[in-house]
């Protein structure tokens, strides 16, 4: 029998991806958790009957004042915590909540933990217990990806000997099967998914080592609405930890991070086997390949301490491999328009001794420089488009790497001037002009500005 929700939240947040995380995060604490993306939704909520404990509201809503809905779930008796990105100090804090009656505000980036535990206790719900602090050694240390040569869902057969690929093709995963990115690079056991149970208790029956319990998977919705590089921005606007699931037919890829950065990408490609990736880097060659996986089988270890071991690099060497490595494994889903993603809520366990810290934003912005051809970049940056600053970015301008002629482009793209424009004024080539651009708008930096202003649409710089 279902328990029952420990509490039935509200979650209004114009920011769609940012609002599947939290009602993903509400959920695996055992709540229900609904969002809405405007403020006349959130109104629409408040129908007769409907029963909400709390609600989260984002007080810079595209079509009516954040304000009008805290007073609306005022009226009808529910605690209400406040969020934004634009309002920020004491000023708007106080009077988001002496004011406006919010039990508490919060300012983005904000600590999706914090929020959600403030959420539980204006519904008068126990928060849940927190998940607790990584290991660094003990029974765990074999148990993680600590280096992006845990690709390790194969095509379900053993690599061949001498280092080629596997030949069977991969079979389809079911969208309930969670990704056990936890083994190292050791053939796979030829068993079906469907009975992955049978191959974690019994692939090393000599160890008395206790994995980790799996994830919950939360499937949050179809990459056509999407993209990849939106879903990385609300791990980073909630300076998250969690797992992010993204799959494509038979491909399969998980993303996970610590506070909003990611620290580990595995995937169920085989050529994406780090390996793989030093032989296409010119770090190996496909005989010495051979000898490490041979040497690696040998001694148990994972391919980059093989490596390492056999003085073919550096630790500080192999730490720039792997940051390569999971900026390529992410790179190839950005042009993904197929598909589906799903959030886990469980917080990766660092045990691993290559400490990796990927900063999303600058990520996207080289991704997009690489993997977007320029007739895909005229197509998605049409000429007469005119950008203009987003009020909230997830991002500081300060934290992102932007050249000299960037952020000029950047400062040029005030709303006023289309895409054209922008092409005659800067000094970059089209398609570094339009792939900064485009990169900027995946990041939420900039946002296309409307025709014709509506209360829909309105802007108000006041709660």
């Amino acid at each position: 029998m279902v328990p029952p929700p420990m509490a039935r939240l509200l979650i209004v947040e114009d920011n769609h991806e940012l609002a599947s995380l939290i009602v993903s995060t509400a959920q695996s604490r055992g709540h229900d958790a609904r969002a809405v993306h405007t403020g006349e939704a959130a109104l629409e909520a408040l129908s007769p009957g409907s029963k909400w404990d709390a609600a989260l509201v984002d007080l810079l809503l595209p079509d009516i004042r954040g304000s009008e809905v805290l007073a609306a779930l005022r009226a009808h008796g529910i605690p209400a915590i406040a969020v934004s990105g634009v309002y920020k100090g004491d000023r708007f804090a106080q009077e988001a909540v002496q004011v406006h009656g919010a039990r508490a505000f919060f300012e983005k980036p904000f600590e999706l933990i914090q929020v959600m535990e403030a959420l539980e206790q204006a519904s008068g719900v126990e928060p849940a217990p927190r998940a607790p602090p990584p290991v660094e050694d003990g029974a765990a240390q074999d148990e993680l990806l600590d280096d992006a040569d845990l690709i390790v869902l194969e095509e379900l057969v053993p690599e061949a000997e001498d280092g080629g690929e596997a030949s069977a093709p991969m079979q389809t995963i079911p969208d309930s099967a969670p990704l056990p990115g936890l083994e190292s690079e050791e053939p796979a056991l030829p068993l079906p998914f469907a009975h992955r149970e049978k191959v974690w208790t019994g692939a090393q029956p000599t160890t008395a080592k206790t994995r980790r319990a799996l994830p919950e998977w939360s499937l949050a919705g179809d990459l056509k609405d999407t993209s990849v590089a939106r879903l990385l921005n609300a791990y980073y606007e909630a300076r998250h930890h969690g797992e992010l699931k993204l799959q494509q037919g038979s491909i399969l890829k998980v993303v996970y991070f610590e506070s909003g950065r990611i620290v580990y990408a595995a995937s169920n490609l085989a050529h994406e086997r780090f390996g793989r990736f030093c032989v296409r880097k010119g770090v190996l060659t496909e005989q010495k390949l051979a000898e490490v996986a041979a040497f690696a089988r040998q001694e148990g270890l994972r391919t980059g301490e093989a490596m390492i071991r056999q003085g073919l690099l550096d630790a500080p060497w192999r730490r720039q491999l792997l940051e390569e490595q999971v900026r390529e494994l992410l790179w190839s889903t950005f042009t993904w328009t197929e598909g589906a993603y799903g959030f886990s809520a469980m917080r990766p366990q660092r045990a691993d001794l290559v400490k990796l810290s990927v900063f999303p934003g600058d990520l996207v912005l080289e991704g997009v420089e690489k993997t977007e051809t320029l007739v895909a970049l005229r197509q998605r940056m049409g000429q007469g488009r005119r950008l203009f600053p987003t009020a909230d970015p997830p991002y500081g301008l300060h934290e992102l790497k932007l050249q000299g002629p960037q952020a000029l482009l950047l400062a040029y793209a005030d709303g006023s001037k289309t895409v054209e424009d922008l092409l005659a004024l800067t000094d970059l080539s089209e398609r570094q002009a339009l792939a900064t651009l485009r990169g900027l708008e995946l990041l939420g930096v900039l946002e296309e500005r409307p025709e014709t202003p509506s209360r829909r649409h309105r802007i108000s710089f006041g709660l």
